[in-house]
């Protein structure tokens, strides 16, 4: 009992804890009343429990947690984490205008997918930093992996959406295979890269982050190809997709600091003046932020540049290509400005709770005022 209140004593102090909260009431709420365009309502909730899990998670657990009682102390430290987003999703699918009020309680399906993926992403966090040093690449691939899942189950539900049976079993086996290719990319013999940009603080070249930055480019190819060029009446999954990839893929990178240094040691290096072997001016965290969310935007906005380029003539086929580009450009907007701010005030998972907590708000907005 004593520990219990220690950690959730630990993490009343964290504004990560009430970030990630509220979105999730938010997110929820709106999930639950109809509105949660792009998708079935549960996987809407299990992408959002997943990316809210992992933001409340994004922070190294706190050193005296390990001391308290070995591995039953971690796991508790964890559970006193995504305890959050778990008390926000319900107080959300009570307040959701079709919650209980509805006649099948088809309001708490997004609340049933968001407790799936708070403990779908949870598992992974805590599998993936046992793998990983970089705590940037275990938030971004317990994200990837993820949304992977959650579209892969959107896409089957749609294809056999008449007949329940047929769904299901299709929903797990896209989530089967899907989970088996993520350890087939796990495996592959991929060579460390040479650092990107100053290669200081992030993208150090580990081979993890180069098969993340590999899967992202996979996803938005296809997307750009089957989307764009072979379906273009489901030019909106391309959009979703790519923004998916950018959340997973830069949000982390621009966030966490990948070698886990504390606020204190984050500040001194911002101090320090690097030189690049070529001279020019001192490089600074925020500069990183850009290039992280800058190196992301192009990595999975070029593909879609193209079929843009490619279908100048055809008007209602390049206007998919247009809105993906302007999605993924407001994104980028949004993280690098959120993150640069949350960098210079709060520690790294604060900053991904809020950049993620800002993003999930945008979608609200979005989705409950459609722009068009």
């Amino acid at each position: 009992m004593n520990m219990a209140a220690i950690l959730c004593g630990v993490e009343a102090r964290r504004s990560a804890s009430y970030l990630v909260l509220l979105a999730a009431i938010g997110g929820v709420s709106v999930a639950g009343s109809g509105q949660a365009v792009g998708g079935p309502r549960m996987v809407v909730g299990f992408l959002l429990g997943g990316m809210l899990a992992v933001a409340a998670l994004g922070a190294p657990i706190p050193a005296p947690a390990g001391h308290l009682g070995g591995s039953a102390a971690a796991m508790a430290a964890v559970l006193a984490r995504i305890c959050w987003p778990v008390i926000g999703g319900c107080v959300g699918a009570l307040a959701s205008p079709a919650g209980p009020s509805g006649p099948t309680l088809v309001g708490f399906l997004p609340l049933v997918g968001f407790l799936w993926g708070v403990g779908f992403a949870a598992a992974l966090v805590v599998f993936l930093e046992r793998r990983l040093s970089s705590r940037a690449d275990v938030a971004s691939g317990a994200l990837v992996i993820t949304a992977g899942v959650g579209l892969a189950a959107a896409a089957a539900w749609h294809r056999f959406a008449d007949n329940s049976l047929a769904g299901s079993v299709a929903v797990l086996g896209a989530v089967l295979v899907t989970i088996s290719a993520a350890v087939v990319v796990a495996r592959m013999p991929l060579a460390a890269r040479k650092p990107r940009g100053t290669g200081r603080l992030i993208a150090s070249g580990e081979p993890a982050r180069g098969r993340l930055d590999l899967v992202g480019m996979a996803a938005a190819l296809t997307g750009m190809v089957v989307c764009l060029f072979l379906a273009p009446e489901s030019a909106a999954a391309n959009r979703i997709v790519a923004v998916a990839c950018f959340v997973a893929l830069a949000v982390p990178e621009a966030t966490i600091t990948p070698v886990s240094l504390g606020r204190g040691w984050s500040r001194l290096l911002e101090s320090v003046p690097l030189r690049p072997v070529g001279g020019g001016k001192r490089i600074g965290m925020i500069d990183l932020v850009a290039e992280s969310v800058g190196f992301h935007a192009l990595l999975l906005g070029w593909p879609s540049l193209v079929a843009l380029a490619l279908l100048t003539g055809d008007r209602e086929r390049s206007a998919g290509a247009m809105a993906t580009v302007a999605l993924l450009a407001g994104t980028a907007a949004i993280t690098w400005g959120v993150a640069s701010l949350g960098r210079r005030h709060t520690d790294g998972g604060t900053a991904l709770a809020a950049v993620i907590a800002v993003l999930v708000v945008v979608w609200m907005v979005v989705v409950t005022y459609p722009l068009a």
